[in-house]
């Protein structure tokens, strides 16, 4: 099955839901795809212009993966045509307690923050052996 997706608009975050950002600067949503397996989930958030040690991931208490990013990149002074806006990143999502908060673990590369959420053991589906 095949989900017809359109690309969104890139939205500016509340300051009350990044409240803990390091500065007063904008901030946006950054899009986000989201694949499933039986194993493990992973997000692939698009953070042009972001360096690997401006990157905070964590998971709270209430199971809230968090991702806060600050966008190294210096907008030029002579913009003759200017498309994007340059800020920073905020993103949460709700994660279910079948995932092991532990274990994530998280790349970036290219722009490209790839973060991988394993379920634990026992959420994960059981082959049952029929016998005879």
């Amino acid at each position: 099955m095949t989900a017809d997706l359109e690309k969104r608009e890139k939205q500016e975050v509340s300051s009350t839901a990044a409240e803990q950002m390091s500065h007063s600067g904008p901030a946006y949503s950054p899009d986000v795809d989201i694949y499933a397996s039986d194993d493990e989930v992973v997000f692939a958030v698009d953070l042009p212009g972001v360096a690997k040690g401006d990157v905070s991931i964590q998971v709270d208490e209430t199971n809230t993966l968090i991702i806060k990013a600050k966008n190294s990149h210096k907008e030029p002074s002579n913009n003759v045509l200017k498309q994007y806006q340059i800020g920073d990143y905020y993103r949460a999502f709700q994660i279910s307690d079948d995932y092991d908060k532990d274990k994530v673990s998280a790349t970036l590369e290219n722009g490209l923050l790839e973060i991988t959420v394993p379920k634990k053991e026992a959420a994960k589906p059981k082959k049952i052996e029929i016998k005879a």
